[in-house]
């Protein structure tokens, strides 16, 4: 559009661009001048927008503890742990937040989970006076009421609208970190104790004070705004995370490996050993392709001469699929696997085991070489379970009860003594983590085959792992450096009940967590629902679904885990953060824990068939919902995660971006893409009962101006032609994302189910 157009009425004199707002030609003046306005008033730092001066002031100068004591200031009515997260919102819609409405009355601290709502008054980039914020947003107001309230006062066709939300999403700090799955913070809810009546909204409007449970937020204050990734002045500049590192396989360690595979001649005969430079190239595929998804190996001390022959074999089996060399891998696989379980029978198997403890000497020996073992066999799983064939996948599913009986041989909570050295501290970190991970990953199969964990929460007692740069440290001088500026982890369970405020062996607020700490705490939060979710289909239960108090009692603690998350220096909406993608790959996560909350999807993804028909035909049919102001909000986390690969091209994303991130990501957002279906399914029915919402409106009007910047010539009253068009048509931008040409087959599953559901939803002829 040229200068000249009403709707971008700015231009910029230096380099003919054009806004459609002031302040958006404003803050893009400044990359021109290297402008810094923004002042920190506690030191002499400057910066060129006003979020990087939020951060800064989070970083740098907010306090750690998490329980302010509120002051009769309006400001200070919000607890501390909500100031970076509220200036953090306003600072990217570029004005300051708005008094809270209940900033006046008195604050509730007699419970830890009672917070005060405070309010932006600018998202999405659109400003709302203090008039209109209060209009619309009454302190008695339940549901969506924050957001939409301020997001497209007047939506117009004309795309804008939508236009303004764009400009409003930063850009990645570089080419390759784009924030596609943005840390999901939902609006403001309120719970009441009938949720089905949604017939009845207004008159719940008018009770809001009787109800007997929290009426504030949920969340933390992030609006619907995209954290910023632009590093502030207080870090050095960004520089993408380095590899990982590479594994050189000599001469002398190739022929180890052929001389211990001689002694499996039973189990293997003529075994497949590529050359040390194809190893070689194997191992650096797995360093810098799992490695950092699933960081149990120390590579610093990491030492190819003295690595078991199996796991060695099994690292560059997983090696070889990121190489691209699906032969090589198969036939490394084969091996691995076959001497790995010889191992097993010879070693551990009872009545087969030949190894006698008589020192403790002899136990630490055995202890290693069972927490090896499990290593090895927990990476031949990951090879084997994303594919229906070549590997199979059910050969992963019987190893993992190998994997299990195994760990619990070992003891599921043993570790090894330590004695103040770098080395004995890295062997019972080494362990931790190992254990850790394989509770993760058996939370990962629960997720994609609805099968039962292995391990429960309840039965660790392990003390969260350490930080990444702790764990990274390459010396032993620099790890004394890292674990003199650490406050230590909490254990599990400790940390698990501080989420949980009003649990009873809850015994105070969590502080932090470190990146790794957060992953697990939020797979042992999805058990929890998946188990619960089990549950409520047993007789007794009467088949209801989650009840609002238990509802209640989990948002709460995934509330009280996002702000943890936002307290971890290391965490990062970036998947190519220097300090690892595992904070990323938990905000994935965090958003399927939230859809759960929603729509019980454990046993509609029938992802065990590999039949993209049946899966598409059960998310279909197994899958209902219904209108509430809890499903709306859903679906708006939903849509806003489809944005930004809007933003950035979805074919840039699916083909560049999506193939080097954890497969993690591709079974949320398949629960992403299906909840968003349903509800534009049901909000799109025609002469629909009641009528939709304010905020329903707004969401459906926000996903249409989407789908219209991205599907080109298409209208707005073709989408709304039947109740199904829309939901196909989106259905089919989040299948884009997953038809590229991916390693596992389970991400092109994903993909090709989506597209399957978009021909069900409306067939092919229909949607030309």
């Amino acid at each position: 559009m040229g200068s000249s157009s009403p709707s971008k009425p700015y231009q910029c004199q230096r380099c003919s661009r054009t806004f459609a707002r002031l302040e958006h030609l404003q803050r893009h003046d400044r990359s021109h001048t290297k402008e810094k306005p923004y002042i920190c008033t506690k030191c002499p730092k400057s910066f060129t927008r006003k979020d990087l001066l939020a951060r800064h002031e989070r970083l740098a100068h907010s306090s750690p503890a998490l329980d302010a004591t509120p002051t009769n200031s309006p400001q200070s009515a919000s607890p501390q742990v909500f100031d970076g997260l509220n200036v953090l919102a306003s600072a990217v819609a570029g004005r300051p937040l708005s008094p809270s409405p209940q900033g006046s009355q008195p604050v509730n601290t007699s419970s830890p989970a009672s917070f005060p709502t405070v309010l932006p008054d600018t998202v999405l980039g659109h400003t709302v006076s203090n008039s209109q914020s209060a209009a619309a947003v009454p302190s008695e107001a339940p549901g969506f009421s924050e957001p939409f309230a301020s997001y497209g006062q007047s939506i117009s066709h004309d795309g804008d609208d939508f236009t303004t939300f764009l400009d409003s999403i930063p850009l990645p700090s570089h080419p390759y970190s784009p924030t596609y799955q943005p840390l999901p913070l939902f609006p403001a809810f309120h719970f009441y104790p009938t949720t089905s009546d949604y017939d009845h909204a207004v008159e719940k409007d008018k009770s809001v004070n009787d109800i007997d449970s929290p009426s504030t937020s949920v969340l933390p204050r992030h609006g619907t705004q995209l954290p910023s990734l632009q590093p502030d002045g207080t870090q050095a500049p960004y520089k993408a995370r380095e590899p990982s590192g590479q594994i050189s396989i000599t001469t002398q360690c190739r022929d180890r490996i052929l001389a211990t595979l001689s002694d499996y001649s039973n189990v293997v005969h003529n075994p497949f050993v590529p050359s040390r430079h194809a190893l070689s190239r194997c191992l650096g595929g797995y360093m810098n392709g799992y490695h950092d998804h699933y960081p149990f190996l120390h590579v610093a001390t990491l030492d190819a001469d003295v690595t078991p022959v199996h796991l060695l074999l099994s690292m560059a089996a997983l090696g070889a699929q990121y190489c691209r060399e699906p032969d090589t891998s198969m036939e490394l696989f084969r091996v691995a696997k076959a001497v790995t379980l010889e191992h097993i029978r010879r070693e551990f198997q009872w009545g087969c085991s030949t190894h006698k403890m008589t020192t403790h000497v002899d136990k630490a020996v055995r202890d290693q070489d069972i927490i090896e073992t499990v290593q090895a066999l927990l990476i031949l799983i990951s090879v084997s379970c994303w594919f229906e064939r070549d590997p199979p996948h059910h050969e992963a599913l019987y190893m993992r009860s190998v994997m299990e009986t195994l760990l619990r041989q070992g003891g599921l909570n043993e570790l090894p003594a330590q004695d103040g050295t770098w080395e004995s501290w890295i062997r019972s970190e080494c362990f931790k983590r190992t254990k850790l991970i394989v509770f993760c990953f058996f939370s990962v199969h629960t997720i994609v085959f609805d099968i039962p964990p292995l391990i429960l929460t309840e039965e660790l007692t392990l003390d969260l792992p350490c930080t990444e740069k702790e764990w990274n440290a390459t010396s032993a001088n620099q790890w004394l450096v890292e674990r003199s500026q650490s406050r230590g982890e909490p254990k599990l369970q400790v940390a698990l009940n501080a989420l949980f405020p009003q649990s009873s062996g809850a015994k105070g607020r969590l502080e932090s967590f470190s990146s790794m700490g957060g992953y697990v705490l939020i797979h042992a939060m999805i058990q929890n629902i998946w188990l619960i979710q089990k549950a409520s289909r047993l007789p007794v239960s009467n088949g209801s679904f989650l009840s609002p108090a238990v509802i209640t009692s989990l948002e709460q603690a995934l509330e009280n885990w996002c702000q943890c998350w936002e307290h971890n220096q290391e965490s990062s909406t970036d998947p190519f953060n220097p300090h690892g993608p595992l904070s990323f790959t938990s905000t994935a996560l965090l958003r399927l824990a939230y859809i759960r909350l929603n729509a019980d999807f454990s046993s509609a993804r029938r992802l065990q068939t590999w039949n993209p028909d049946e899966i598409a035909r059960s998310l279909k049919d197994d899958l209902c919902v219904q209108r509430s102001d809890r499903l709306t909000r859903a679906a708006l986390h939903c849509a806003h995660a489809l944005s930004t690969p809007i933003k950035l091209g979805i074919n840039y994303v699916a083909h560049t971006l999506v193939v080097s991130w954890s497969n993690q990501y591709a079974l949320c957002s398949l629960e992403c893409a299906v909840l968003l279906a349903k509800w534009l399914e049901v909000a799109t029915v025609a002469n629909i009962e009641p009528s939709l919402t304010e905020q329903e409106n707004k969401l459906l009007e926000f996903v249409l101006e989407m789908v219209m910047e991205v599907q080109h010539g298409v209208s707005r009253d073709w989408l709304l032609a039947n109740n199904t068009r829309l939901s196909a048509t989106v259905t089919r931008l989040w299948a884009r994302l997953f038809t590229g040409d991916y390693i596992w087959q389970l991400v092109n599953l994903i993909g090709r189910s989506l597209n399957r559901y978009a021909e069900i939803l409306e067939p092919t002829n229909e949607s030309t």
